[in-house]
């Protein structure tokens, strides 16, 4: 077995002080961007193009992000800012591929962060195969509400719109008239459904789609035309499975079909029996100004005009999948917790994105009649609108100058310019994103079309000429002057309720220096506060949510005079007050902002981190509304402590340190939670960091990287990397007992199909015996596979080092045996650590490493948990060309934190604890199986399984441990799983030693 060197040790604890000392703390105030798009002189982004060269580094990644690298704490609605000092903010109108309800910094996000409603699976994810999380199903209760009436059961996927789709596929085949022959789908021209094999080959665009095609699953396309829907569905019927469409085909170029044509198209599929799928994985959460694009249709309430099943992702933030039928794997699947949350809040503030459509539509009528030669076909849908241009070249330098022009979009089709707004954009914000669009369409034919006009980048500039200090009592009469000639009379406040405020709080002045000569200059401004229980007769510090803890600021009080707004005084005296908040222990500064007559302060408040609490109404005298907001001071609460004394050998691979690793309380989370971006499009620092730690550790005889969303697109993403060296290749081989998901089409033919639910499998791929059980058998049966389809029509062989759902070990001789088989072949070899990475079986972060050193293999797939999963490749197989193969968030950021963090902390604790704490496991479980026969022990280091004679003997022994306050996790129904937290105690594992000797004797 290899070792860590000193050296590397050395080397990753350089690379963390350099990382952590380029982190943001969570307890620095915020610094958005409210106000205005900002472009650099010349486009400069030095900042951005350092960190993207670092993560560029020795062609790691592909060089495929966008050029500004995203700073989601100064992000704000639908500015988008880079990192650099002089930074790009630009309108994003896209809401990142539609995925945000409410641009950046989603208020109820950033409120629920704070109130602790996050608190459960920020700092490590609940794994949602083992125990019941509440949030889930409160998020499943509401999504069944706004869908139609007989689609009663909603199931989760990991990823999102590719993984609900293919969930969606693998129900409706179930459910499919009889007949071996039905292996295609029907699909639609100008449709897209996602980047995973079933999906993908759903899709029509030929240029995603043709190199991935598999022989015999291929698509039936057709207009969507009723009679040709029904000549085609008559001729092709006794092939298929199923029938998937858009109601609005975005990436086809925003068509927007009829609800006619769904009400035909209900009829003619329940002739032939066939289940509808509806994708609404771009429409749903509100993009129409509806819940879901159907109702939009007006067939919500129509049973005659209901699909089978219906397909949801982007805004929910994973994927989600309404249907007439159970899904049954629904016990298995896993989803990032944190993403349910940020999709439920979306779903329920969806529909304000419906009050954009009346000024886009006035907006783009506009636009339409200055630009009669340029723009044609305008539509405009909720938050969404679109446009066509003359042709794709035109198409293509609209799009070429979008960055130049402040703001972000994306093409479709081939003429089509579209937008996703969302529910933070003003009328003010409407207006100036259409002056930036006719600007780039003024210039689309221009020579200089792309020449970056630089606009508001210069630092906002410090007023020298104004001194901040705390109230006297002289002061008095000078503030009252102000506060008389600032408010009308319901909103002027009295000295006696001024003078209150700031006692038990603070007063201050702003001093105008520039006109002092031997005395003090005049004051132009000031402000008061105190802590908020002294303000209990005020609406919204009365149901302030924290009130009564102590730790709660109110700004009663901010007020400039009218000559002097403009110098930035009000910021002056809030960043003061702020300031002096903090240093008294305050967690948390308050205040109202008068909706309408306040828009200044409440741009500053939110450019200081504000976030709405309450929207109340009937204030100010009955005749005004007002926003009851807070500022946070530092880092959201700590997640409760755990109190359970049951003791989880279950969740692992989710929670690798357990519920609440103490070491995550150091990190910033309010960017990375409420802004979910497009990681396949952006880089943020976290991102940069991530890479560079995994280049450092990338498994031997790999030298790139890709990531994904979840566990099973590992599976089809590594695959589409190889066939596209490998074109004859279709089939992939698996392992009898392996598991490498169950969501996607490709992941479920690579597993067995034990303890799921019937027909597993899409594509006929074969699985061969482990080597464990026997070398000689399983060489036996790659030798038949090679002989009967040919080598080249191999896509790999997938093998997980350590089984997931059977403790199968690949080791020693057997490897080196497989491997050199492989290769003689010439068989791309794939390894799966999702079970014995991370640290988890053996010294050093990957068990592969530790096989006999003539065992290279060509990818290694790691699924940590939650939403990210890690592909790294060898040079013979790195496809390195930009875009050929992203997904739609390709990972996400909170669960890129969570990794690189565990990671840091496997590291440090050495191999020494984790390597004497995977053998006291494995004698515990050793001595449970030699007090009943037939029991045996797999797995290795710190991921055990015990496999019983029989699956009734496996579920009496798990009852009877969970009774002893232990749980394990489930793998093959006869098999249960040991998968404790990497710094578990020693003296922990031998406590369970007599009660599991216990549980044994009497599960015999």
């Amino acid at each position: 077995m290899t070792t860590q060197t000193k050296p590397e040790e050395h080397e990753l604890d350089e690379l963390e002080r350099r990382q952590r000392a380029e982190l943001p703390s969570p307890t620095r105030l915020r610094r958005r961007e409210t106000s205005r798009v900002r472009i650099p002189e010349e486009g400069a982004l030095p900042r951005s193009q350092e960190l993207l060269g670092r993560i560029y580094a020795d062609q790691f990644l592909a060089a495929e992000k966008k050029p500004m690298v995203v700073d989601t704490r100064r992000c704000w609605g639908p500015y988008m800012v880079s990192i650099d000092p002089q930074p790009l903010v630009v309108l994003d109108a896209c809401s990142q591929i539609a995925t945000l309800s409410h641009g950046f910094a989603h208020p109820d996000i950033l409120r629920e962060l704070h109130s602790g409603r996050f608190g459960q699976c920020l700092w490590s994810n609940p794994d949602t195969a083992v125990e019941v999380v509440s949030e889930v199903q409160a998020f499943a209760d509401a999504v069944r509400i706004i869908a139609p009436q007989e689609l009663t059961h909603v199931s989760l996927a990991c990823a999102g719109g590719a993984e609900a789709n293919e969930k969606a596929l693998r129900i409706a085949r179930l459910h499919a008239p009889a007949g071996s022959g039905r292996t295609r789908v029907l699909a639609f021209r100008g449709g897209f459904h996602g980047r995973t094999f079933a999906a993908l080959m759903a899709t029509w665009n030929p240029k995603k789609r043709a190199a991935f095609e598999l022989p015999g699953y291929e698509s039936v396309f057709c207009e969507t035309d009723l009679e040709v829907v029904a000549s085609t569905l008559k001729q092709h019927h006794q092939e298929l499975y199923a029938v998937i469409i858009e109601p609005m085909m975005g990436e086809g170029g925003d068509i927007h079909l009829a609800g006619e044509f769904f009400r035909g198209l209900v009829k003619l599929t329940r002739e032939y029996k066939l289940p509808l799928i509806v994708d609404e994985v771009q429409t749903g959460f509100g993009t129409g100004g509806t819940p879901l694009w159907w109702q939009r249709l007006g067939l919500t309430d129509d049973p005659e005009a209901t699909p089978d099943l219906m397909t949801i992702a982007k805004k929910a933030a994973l994927g989600v999948v309404l249907s007439r039928w159970p899904d049954p794997e629904q016990a298995y699947n896993q989803v990032n917790v944190a993403s349910v949350i940020r999709g439920h809040i979306q779903l329920s503030t969806c529909e304000e994105m419906a009050d954009l459509e009346l000024p886009l539509a006035e907006e783009l009528t506009a636009l339409a009649k200055r630009f009669p030669e340029l723009l044609s076909n305008p539509r405009v849908a909720g938050c969404t609108f679109a446009f066509e241009v003359p042709s794709p070249e035109h198409q293509q330098a609209f799009i070429g100058q979008r960055l130049q022009r402040g703001f972000m979009t994306y093409g479709a089709g081939t003429r089509t310019i579209r937008f996703r707004l969302n529910a933070q954009y003003s009328r003010k914000h409407i207006s100036r994103l259409f002056v930036r669009i006719a600007a780039t369409l003024e210039r689309l034919d221009a020579e200089d079309a792309c020449t970056w006009r630089t606009e508001g980048s210069r630092k906002r500039k410090i007023d020298r000429g104004v001194s901040i200090r705390e109230v006297r009592p002289d002061d008095w009469p000078k503030i009252m002057k102000i506060e008389d000639a600032t408010y009308e009379p319901e909103r002027c406040d009295s000295e006696a309720y001024l003078r209150r405020c700031e006692q038990g709080g603070v007063g201050l002045v702003a001093i105008d220096t520039t006109e002092a000569t031997s005395e003090e200059g005049p004051i132009i401004g000031f402000c008061v506060g105190a802590p908020v229980e002294r303000f209990e007769d005020v609406g919204g510090p009365d149901r302030d949510p924290r009130l009564h803890r102590g730790d709660t600021f109110y700004s009663a009080d901010v007020t400039v005079a009218r000559g002097h707004r403009g110098r930035g005084v009000g910021r002056m005296l809030k960043l003061a007050q702020i300031e002096w908040a903090k240093l008294h222990g305050f967690k948390y500064v308050a205040g109202r902002n008068r909706v309408g007559m306040t828009t200044g302060m409440m741009r500053l408040n939110q450019s200081l981190g504000a976030y709405e609490v309450e929207h109340l109404l009937k204030q100010y005298g009955g005749k005004g509304a007002a926003i009851y907001y807070h500022i946070p001071l530092g880092a959201p609460p700590d997640p409760p402590a755990v109190s359970d004394a049951l003791t989880c050998l279950a969740s692992g691979i989710q929670r690798p340190f357990g519920p609440r690793p103490a070491f995550m309380a150091t990190r910033e989370w309010e960017g990375p939670l409420a802004n979910k971006l497009n990681l396949s499009n952006y880089a943020t620092l976290d991102t940069v960091h991530y890479v560079e730690l995994l280049r450092k550790l990338a498994p031997r005889g790999t030298r790139h990287a890709y990531f994904t969303s979840s566990r099973d697109e590992l599976i089809d993403k590594s695959l589409r990397c190889l066939k596209l060296s490998r074109p004859n290749g279709r089939i992939a081989i698996g392992f009898e007992g392996g598991y490498v998901g169950h969501i996607t089409a490709a992941a479920r033919s690579l597993s067995d199909p034990a303890g799921f639910g019937p027909n597993l499998a899409l594509f006929e791929w074969p699985r061969i015996p482990h080597p464990q059980e026997g070398s000689a058998r399983t060489l036996a049966a790659l030798e038949t596979i090679v002989a009967r389809e040919g080598a080249d029509a191999i896509l790999a062989v997938v093998v997980e080092v350590v089984g997931e759902r059977s403790g199968h070990v690949l080791a020693g001789e057997q490897a080196a045996a497989f491997h050199d088989a492989c290769k003689e072949h010439d068989i791309p070899l794939v390894f799966v650590e999702t079970a014995s990475g991370g640290y988890r079986c053996g010294p050093g972060p990957w068990a592969c490493n530790n096989l006999p050193p003539t065992v290279v293999p060509d990818m290694v797939l790691w699924y940590p948990g939650g939403q990210l999963g890690n592909i790294f490749v060898n040079d013979r197989y790195w496809v390195g060309k930009p875009l050929t193969l992203i997904s739609t968030w390709d990972g996400d950021e909170v669960s890129i934190i969570r990794t690189h963090e565990h990671l840091r902390a496997a590291h440090k604790l050495g191999p020494g604890p984790l390597v004497t704490a995977g053998d006291a496991l494995g004698r515990l479980l050793h001595d449970i199986a030699a007090e009943a026969e037939g029991v045996r022990v797999g797995g290795m280091g710190l991921y055990r399984t015990l496999s019983f004679p029989s699956a009734e003997m496996a579920d009496r022994f798990y009852a009877q441990a969970l009774s002893k306050q232990v749980r394990f996790g489930r793998g093959l129904p006869n098999v249960l799983i040991a998968a404790p937290s990497l710094d578990t105690e020693v003296d922990t594992l031998t406590a369970m030693h007599d009660p599991l000797i216990q549980a044994i004797a009497a599960a015999k």
